[in-house]
């Protein structure tokens, strides 16, 4: 019996043992897929300051809708290329920063919340600053992760 009984407690002691390392690649793999969709949040407002319009539309979904805090209405694609070279037609100067606020990520779905401290000089010399609220949610098909919807709201 003691024989059965060791055996068991071996193999249990194995399996859970097994069953953490598999959690915990778990982890592991969403910290990374998070990392992933940080980075390309911040490569997404870095083009805003370059006027990088294919980079920022490239990273749109097909069926993309957003809602940028300056517009009355949501915008699909072709209204958000619209929008881009109204208000981004050159690169300017300023630097922006992100500060994380959350992110959820469910199989091939994430959703992003984030702040944007935006500083710049005016034409005046003097130093300006802006805060925006942006939330995204990103789809991942064929293997790359794109925005599928969006909204900005100035603090």
């Amino acid at each position: 019996m003691k024989p059965i009984i060791s055996l068991s407690l071996l193999f249990f002691f194995i399996s859970s043992i097994s069953a953490q390392d598999q959690e915990r690649s778990g982890n592991d793999k969403w910290d990374n897929v998070e990392e992933e969709i940080w980075s390309l949040e911040e490569d997404y407002i870095s083009y805003f300051g370059e006027a990088s319009h294919s980079a920022i539309l490239s990273l749109y979904h097909s069926q993309f809708l957003g809602w940028p805090d300056s517009e009355s209405h949501p915008a699909g694609k072709k209204r958000a290329a619209k929008f881009l070279e109204e208000n981004y037609p050159e690169p300017i100067q300023v630097v922006f920063q992100i500060s994380r606020e959350g992110i959820r990520i469910l199989r091939n779905i994430a959703i992003t919340h984030y702040l944007v401290i935006s500083s710049w000089v005016d034409g005046d010399g003097i130093e300006q600053k802006s805060e925006s609220r942006i939330t995204h949610t990103w789809i991942k098909e064929d293997s790359q992760w794109k925005i599928i919807g969006g909204m900005s709201n100035n603090k």
